[in-house]
C-alpha cells in the first residue's frame, strides 16, 4: 500500500514536472523529477521507519500512560529540620504499556506491563543518622550504638508493578494471570477529593522510615509493630512510622490469578488468589445518588502481601500470616463540590515463634529481661482514616482541592497474654501504643497540562510508647511522646 501510494505521488510528480517544462523551458532544469525521485523518497520512508517505535503486530493494540510525581519535603523532628527533594510515594512515578485485542464479538484478550520509577522516594528516607540501644545477644548486655540511614538518597530500584494477561468477557466478567493487584489492592483508598496526588488514608507513604528520635537525637526501642524483628535479632529497629502507622491495611500486589466481575447495578466484586495462597475478596460500589457521587468499597485479605511492599522489612525476613478486614467510601455533593472521605480496618496477626534472650542491666548485671523460647504476639491493630473539603472550580485552569485530614491508630504492640515473655515490662495495657495524624492541603488542578500542584502539612504524633531504652538504663519502664512535622509540596503530571 505504501509502495503503492509513493508510485501514484511520484507519477504526478513526474507529470507535473513534464508540463512545467512546456510551459516554462528556460527554466525546466530547476524543476528536475527524473527517475531518482521516488528512490529517494522511498529510502528516507524506510529510514523514517526503521527509527520509529512500533507495535510488535497490527491486531494488539498499544497504549502507554504514567505520571511523574515529584516533590520537595520539609521536615522536623525536634531533633533537626532539612529539606529533601523525593519522589512523592502517596502515588509514585511509573510508566506503563497495556493493550488488547477483540477475540469475537464477547471475548476480549489482553495485558497489561507497568514499572515503578521512583527516584528517592520518600517511604525510604530517613534523617541520615541516630543513636539507639543495641542489645549483646551473648553476654546480654546493653550499649549506645549508631545507625547511619540513607538521608534523602534512599533506593532507586525499577520495580515491575503488573506484568499479566487477561480474557474479558462481556458477561461473565475478567480473568487476569500474572504479576498485579489482589482484589483489595485500592479498597482502602477510595477517595472523591480530587487530592489523592499528595493525600491518602496511606498516610506513612511520607516518612515511613523515618527514626524515632528525641530533641538530643537519641532514638528509643519502642514496643510497636517492628519489635518482633528486632527481638528476633537482637536489636531495636528505629524506625518511626513502620513502628507506630500501620497504613491502611490496603491489598498489594504479586503474582495472583485475580477475577472481577461485570457491574451490577454499580456493584464490582472481584477475588484474588496466589503467592503463598494468599487470598482476598473485595466489593466496590460507584453509582450517582440525586446530586451526590458515591464510591465504597470492603474486603477481606489473608495472606502476608501487604501493601506495596512486604513486611519483611519491618520484621527482618520473619513473615507474618495476617487477616485484615477494610473499607473505605467517599461521598461527593457535585454543585457544591463539598467531600467526605472515610477509610478504617483492623489486622490479626498470628504468632510467629523464635528464640530469645536474656537481657542484663549493663550497669549491674541483673537481669532486666528474659526471652525464652516460645512465641510472640501482635494485638490486633486498628486504625480510623478521615477527610473533608471542598473540591470544586475556582479558576479556568481546573478544579481546585481544600482539604483537611485525620488519622489514628490503636492496639499497637505486643499481646503479652499471649507473649512467652517473662520481664518487668507494666500492665499490658501499657503497651498498647496510640498513633496520631493531623494535616491540611491545597491541590489545584490545570486541566490543560493533566497536571496537579499541591502543598500539604501533616503533624504526626504518639502518646505514651514504651521505651525500653529507658527501661534498659534506668531499670524501669518509661515513656516517649514523640512528634514530626513535614510540609510537602511538589506536583503530578500523568501522560
Amino acid at each position: 500500500m505504501l509502495h503503492r501510494t509513493i508510485s501514484r505521488f511520484c507519477g504526478v510528480a513526474i507529470a507535473a514536472g513534464f508540463a512545467s517544462s512546456l510551459l516554462f523551458s528556460a527554466t525546466s532544469y530547476a524543476a528536475d523529477f527524473g527517475g531518482d525521485c521516488c528512490a529517494d523518497l522511498e529510502e528516507r520512508i524506510a529510514e523514517l521507519e526503521a527509527t520509529t517505535v512500533r507495535k510488535g503486530n497490527r491486531k494488539v493494540s498499544l497504549f502507554i500512560y504514567g505520571e511523574v510525581n515529584q516533590s520537595v519535603m520539609f521536615w522536623d523532628d525536634q531533633a533537626e529540620s532539612n529539606a529533601y527533594v523525593l519522589t512523592n510515594s502517596t502515588t509514585k512515578n511509573k510508566v506503563g504499556f497495556e493493550g488488547q485485542a477483540r477475540i469475537n464479538s464477547e471475548w476480549t484478550a489482553g495485558y497489561r506491563i507497568e514499572l515503578d520509577l521512583s527516584i528517592a522516594a520518600s517511604d525510604f528516607a530517613d534523617q541520615g543518622n541516630a543513636s539507639f540501644v543495641n542489645y549483646n545477644r551473648t553476654a546480654g548486655t546493653a550499649f549506645i550504638d549508631s545507625f547511619t540511614g540513607v538521608g534523602d538518597d534512599g533506593p532507586t530500584p525499577v520495580r515491575i508493578r503488573h506484568a499479566n494477561w487477561f480474557l474479558k468477557n462481556d458477561r461473565f466478567g475478567r480473568v487476569i494471570v500474572g504479576q498485579g493487584s489482589q482484589a483489595t489492592d485500592g479498597i482502602a483508598e477510595i477517595d472523591l477529593s480530587g487530592s489523592t496526588s499528595v493525600a491518602l488514608s496511606s498516610v506513612e507513604t511520607w516518612n515511613e522510615t523515618f527514626f524515632v528520635r528525641d530533641e538530643d537525637g537519641f532514638s528509643p526501642q519502642i514496643a510497636g509493630r517492628a519489635t518482633i524483628g528486632a527481638l528476633l535479632n537482637g536489636q531495636g529497629s528505629p524506625s518511626f512510622i513502620a513502628d507506630l502507622f500501620i497504613g491502611n491495611l490496603d491489598g498489594g500486589r504479586g503474582n495472583f490469578v485475580h477475577y472481577v466481575s461485570p457491574s451490577f447495578a454499580g456493584f464490582t466484586f472481584s477475588a484474588a488468589w496466589g503467592e503463598d495462597d494468599d487470598w482476598d475478596v473485595a466489593l466496590r460500589y460507584a453509582g450517582t445518588v440525586r446530586d451526590f457521587q458515591v464510591a465504597a468499597g470492603i474486603g477481606y485479605r489473608d495472606g502476608v502481601t501487604v501493601d506495596t511492599e512486604t513486611l519483611l522489612d519491618l520484621t527482618n525476613n520473619v513473615e507474618l500470616d495476617q487477616k485484615a478486614l477494610v473499607a473505605s467510601g467517599s461521598i461527593l455533593h457535585q454543585p457544591t463540590g463539598l467531600f467526605a472521605t472515610f477509610a478504617g480496618g483492623q489486622v490479626e496477626y498470628d504468632p510467629v515463634n523464635g528464640s530469645f534472650f536474656s537481657l542484663n542491666d549493663p550497669e549491674t548485671g541483673a537481669a532486666l529481661n528474659d526471652f525464652i523460647n516460645g512465641q510472640i504476639a501482635l494485638e490486633d491493630a486498628k486504625y480510623f482514616y478521615a477527610k473533608a473539603g471542598v473540591f470544586r472550580k475556582f479558576m479556568p485552569i481546573g478544579k481546585t482541592s481544600i482539604y483537611g485530614e485525620y488519622y489514628t491508630a490503636w492496639d499497637i504492640g505486643l499481646d503479652l497474654a499471649n507473649t512467652n515473655v517473662v520481664s518487668i515490662f507494666r500492665s499490658q495495657d501499657d503497651l498498647l501504643e496510640q498513633s496520631h495524624m493531623i494535616g491540611f492541603g491545597v491541590v489545584q488542578h490545570i486541566d490543560s497540562a493533566a497536571m496537579e500542584v499541591y502543598a500539604a502539612y501533616r503533624h504526626y504524633w504518639a502518646d505514651d510508647v514504651t521505651d525500653l531504652a529507658f527501661q534498659i538504663r534506668n531499670g524501669q519502664p518509661g515513656d516517649y511522646d514523640i512528634q514530626m512535622d513535614t510540609v510537602m509540596t511538589g506536583a503530578r503530571i500523568k501522560f
